[in-house]
């Protein structure tokens, strides 16, 4: 019987060190995603008429410098808001990206002070001109201020006036005691006492037109 169990776990060892010598060596690889950095500011504001000066971006992978591919363009003689697209990829496939925006204002001084209270179904939004065509929205959703709740959410906005005609937010962080990310698409001022836009966030808001008057 002693025999036999000795035959036995010698069979069992040699079956599994033969089985281990079949196995595929498993190999693995380290990627170092890219990291990918806008030259100059991520928002530019430009009179109409003036240069646009496109300063890029830059990529790496470690110590691996990377192409990077740049699209969009700006026309700085028609007023509006143009994004430029900068995307890198390292060996791997792998992308890194970010956009800059470009806004494109009225090369005159504004004519409507859009400063002070205004309203969205009975909400204020305290509005603070920083300077001409440039402002602070405290409540750029329109929200109720009273509660708890949405004071933790309320958005906090720089936006700018771009012909009278035309108010803009751009893409900004961080914008809500919670964290919100948000932006507007390109707004309508009908006149000194009421503006419009959608307001595009992360949490909390819809895209409903939201109408403020004062």
């Amino acid at each position: 019987m002693k025999n036999i169990k000795t035959l036995f776990f010698l069979v069992l060892s040699f079956a599994t060190l033969y089985s281990c010598s079949q196995e595929e060596e498993i190999g693995s690889t380290v990627t170092i995603y890219p990291t990918l950095t806008i030259n100059g500011e991520q928002v530019v504001t430009v009179n109409k008429g003036t240069t646009y000066v496109e300063l890029g971006a830059s990529a790496t992978a470690g110590t691996a410098t990377l192409p990077v591919t740049t699209t969009g363009t700006v026309n700085s003689n028609v007023i509006g808001v143009y994004k430029i697209t900068y995307e890198a990829f390292n060996s791997d496939g792998f992308a890194a990206s970010k956009i800059r925006t470009v806004i494109v204002m009225s090369n005159t001084p504004s004519v409507i002070d859009l400063s002070g209270t205004f309203f969205r179904n009975g909400n204020a939004n305290n509005i603070t001109r920083i300077s001409d065509r440039v402002y602070i929205a405290d409540n750029a959703g329109g929200l109720v201020r009273a509660t708890e709740e949405n004071q933790k959410v309320l958005v906090k906005l720089k936006f700018y006036n771009l012909d009278d005609t035309q108010v803009y937010a751009p893409f900004q962080t961080g914008t809500s005691p919670s964290g919100i990310s948000a932006e507007t698409n390109i707004g309508k001022i009908i006149n000194q006492n009421s503006f419009n836009w959608i307001l595009y966030a992360s949490a909390t808001y819809g895209t409903a037109v939201r109408n403020f008057t004062r």
